[in-house]
């Protein structure tokens, strides 16, 4: 049989009927039928000599045999779309290229789909472009048309994984349990084993390693990988070169930062034991994105609330008391232990109305959240039902007398601190309130927490949440499956 060809501009191929029945069926036309006219065509190619004809003019030789036998309905579609005999144009970096179902298939590999799959898909895509009639495409724009057709076929998942690899050519992607990829970070995982307890050097050690051992399992230059995958390599690592302790610990970190419900961290003690900055450790290692002040609420409250109302809240609550002396009764130096702690009682209790709304918020919006204050008395918050949300007490102590005046008078120094005149004065009040705390946390079951530098009582911090948010979890699993994560 006589060869003809199809092309232009000396790049030609071999006529296919194959072809001609694939751009048939695009147009919805059933295989028989379409087989019927592609044969029509083949003859009519022949019998009028046709060694070499254009896509445009088989196009228009194909039109015109299946308006004659198959109607105009028919006819129109096959006019309107990009027959599978004429190339679609891609222009990106690489300049100018025919469209390839081969290539896609190829690229859709990479993403982590079978070779079944990936063809199935870029089958797709080719009919979705013939059927609208593209001639001409962009890079970017195949692949926003890739991404719907994976969407529509495989789920929402796979689009985000062929986005991220589109965009991050060469970069390790990391698959979340909600399908959202990031690029791997080497700083950020060097930053969540510094949380861990790590020395820097270790944990800049310990993120190479790691990077290096997701690159050799996979060479090539496109990667995802599972968070719970990463988080697997990267406590076996932690094993041979730290040590079991560091692997455990960082596992547990991991748990932590995704329990599947809000951690309130209610951390308490008297003015000069060091919160605020243990409450910043803290947060940081747990991920927690939110710390509240109980001054700062108390501040609020007090905007609100004149102190003729509320003579207690307008005070210190080391000298709370002084508002609950009877009218022209004289100040004494110090006042007695009932007295102290019941001024101390009653601004507790009318700064908790706000932070008890605080916390709901949080809970509310499925965040973790540190409080820290003397206000967080023990047995104060803990009575509120918290519903949702994992609650964990801590009270912060300076056992030794002459190491708290001390940090007095570190913040004495600070640059804008308060003048430590007024701590100095009742200083022997805030030892009777912490004593009073103490005995409080006891009757409570609040764990107490020694001073200590930052990163040990951070460590022992981090200690105590863990356990508190475990054995909760172990009580009571349930909520944590349906819940957001913090």
């Amino acid at each position: 049989m006589r060869e003809i060809y199809v092309g232009r501009d000396g790049h030609r191929w071999p006529f296919s009927k194959g072809l001609v029945i694939e751009s048939l069926l695009n147009a919805d036309i059933a295989p028989e039928p379409g087989a019927a006219v592609a044969r029509s065509v083949e003859q009519h190619l022949l019998d009028h000599d046709l060694r070499l004809v254009s896509p445009e003019q088989l196009q228009g030789i194909l039109v015109t045999f299946v308006r004659e036998e198959l109607g105009d309905v028919y006819a129109d579609r096959v006019a309107a779309q990009t027959p599978t005999f004429h190339d679609i144009a891609v222009t990106g970096g690489a300049g100018t290229l025919p469209f390839s179902r081969g290539v896609l298939a190829r690229s859709l590999e990479d993403v982590g789909l079978a070779p079944r799959e990936a063809f199935a898909v870029a089958s797709r895509v080719d009919r979705v472009l013939r059927q609208g009639g593209v001639r001409h495409v962009t890079a970017d724009e195949l692949g926003t048309i890739t991404e719907e057709t994976l969407a529509n076929t495989l789920g929402e998942s796979w689009r985000h994984t062929y986005r991220f690899l589109r965009h991050h050519r060469g970069r390790l992607g990391v698959v979340d349990e909600g399908g959202v990829i990031v690029p791997f970070s080497k700083g950020i995982l060097a930053q969540s084993l510094l949380a861990a307890g790590l020395s820097h050097d270790h944990a800049r050690k310990v993120a190479r390693e790691t990077q290096q051992r997701l690159r050799a399992k996979d060479p090539g230059d496109r990667r995802t990988v599972t968070r719970e995958h990463l988080t697997n390599v990267v406590e076996d690592i932690l094993r041979r070169e730290v040590g079991e302790d560091a692997a455990v610990r960082y596992h547990l970190l991991r748990a932590l930062r995704r329990p599947g419900r809000p951690i309130v961290l209610l951390l308490g003690g008297v003015s000069g034991t060091g919160k605020s900055f243990l409450a910043s450790e803290i947060a940081y290692r747990l991920g927690i994105p939110r710390i509240v002040s109980t001054d700062s609420v108390r501040q609020v409250m007090r905007a609100m609330v004149p102190p003729s109302l509320l003579p207690t809240l307008h005070a210190s609550t080391f000298n709370a008391w002084e508002a609950l002396l009877e009218p022209g009764e004289p100040t004494p130096a110090h006042p007695t232990r009932d007295l102290l702690i019941a001024g101390f009682r009653e601004q507790v209790a009318q700064v908790s109305v706000g932070l008890k709304a605080v916390i709901e918020r949080s809970i509310e919006e499925g965040m973790s959240v540190v409080v820290e204050g003397v206000h967080v008395a023990p047995g104060y918050l803990m009575a509120e039902p918290f519903p949702g949300a994992l609650v964990v007490p801590i009270l912060v102590t300076v056992p030794d007398v002459d190491e708290h005046h001390r940090h007095f008078e570190a913040r004495d120094a600070a640059p804008g601190a308060r003048r430590m005149s007024r701590y100095v004065r009742y200083f022997e009040e805030i030892r009777m309130l912490q004593a009073y705390l103490l005995d409080l946390a006891a009757r409570t079951d609040v764990p107490t927490l020694p001073s200590a530098s930052l990163d040990v009582a951070a460590d022992h911090a981090v200690d105590i949440v863990t356990q508190r948010v475990l054995t909760m979890l172990e009580e009571d699993p349930l909520p944590s499956a349906a819940e957001p994560s913090a």
